[in-house]
């Protein structure tokens, strides 16, 4: 263990450098904070390089892999990385754990059996709610659009609480490449959307794998990502009068109708 006691300390420096997304991918590594999060992401195989460590929580590098840099800093210095407006004390840095795929990888080898689309959702809290549940409801893998939000975001993991530690997470720099190339998977992508020539959600026949895909929370999915979707479009059955639903409730629900078939 390391001792750090100056707030100009070079690597305490380039650490609170973290909270900007532009060094978040140069340097492709991310932070998170808190014993929740450590625990999730050691359970999950998520070795930290760095943890930094107020005194009052020195127990917790007994906990750590040997290849874990520990550092132990005073108050003063961890206010210096940490955002938390109560802190507790535990601020980790990692590898990103996601990739850029082009959609030529997605059906070698990436994918696990049940899988979830995302497209331009921009929201930090969104994204990480639609992790959080969809990593609670048996979803493997979930792509996203290179536009989406930063899975990295301070404001994602917080709402993911640790989803991104147990998911599969794949950024796709061609959606529409990648949503056309999953049949041949046998999933079948389908296009969660509030046209009229689309099929009712609990109504109307599901193939047996599928991948919902969601949009963005102003404008939905575009007419090019619905196209590239084998198995169509559905809708979400309403009140009348009701325009839409947030983008994580819509997925939410779509999330629940595919675990349900699934535990029948």
């Amino acid at each position: 263990m390391t001792e750090l006691t100056s707030r100009n300390n070079r690597t305490i420096i380039d650490t609170a450098k973290l909270r900007d997304k532009k060094f978040r991918e140069e340097t492709g590594l991310f932070y998170f904070e808190g014993h929740k999060l450590l625990e999730e992401a050691l359970s999950h195989c998520v070795i930290p390089e760095k943890v930094f460590l107020t005194e009052k929580n020195l127990s917790v590098a007994d906990t750590l892999p040997s290849e874990t840099e520990v550092f132990l800093v005073p108050d003063s210095v961890y206010s210096k990385i940490s955002e938390e407006k109560s802190p507790e004390g535990i601020f980790c840095v990692a590898k990103h754990l996601d990739s850029l795929h082009n959609f030529a990888t997605i059906y070698n080898g990436v994918l696990g059996e049940h899988c979830f689309a995302a497209v331009s959702v921009r929201d930090p809290g969104n994204l990480g709610t639609l992790m959080r549940t969809a990593a609670a409801l048996g979803i493997d893998t979930l792509i996203l659009s290179s536009d989406c939000a930063d899975v990295y975001s301070p404001k994602t993991l917080r709402a993911s609480m640790g989803a991104l530690f147990r998911l599969k997470t794949v950024r796709c720099a061609d959606i529409n490449g990648t949503l056309a190339s999953l049949p041949k998977n046998s999933i079948i992508p389908i296009a969660a959307s509030l046209s009229d020539k689309a099929g009712t959600l609990g109504i109307s026949p599901l193939p047996d794998s599928v991948c919902f895909v969601v949009g963005n929370e102003g404008h939905g999915l575009p007419r090019d990502v619905i196209d590239s979707c084998a198995g169509g479009e559905i809708i979400i059955p309403m009140e009348t009068g009701a325009e839409s639903l947030n983008v994580s409730a819509a997925a939410s629900i779509l999330l629940w109708e595919d675990y349900r078939r699934r535990i029948k």
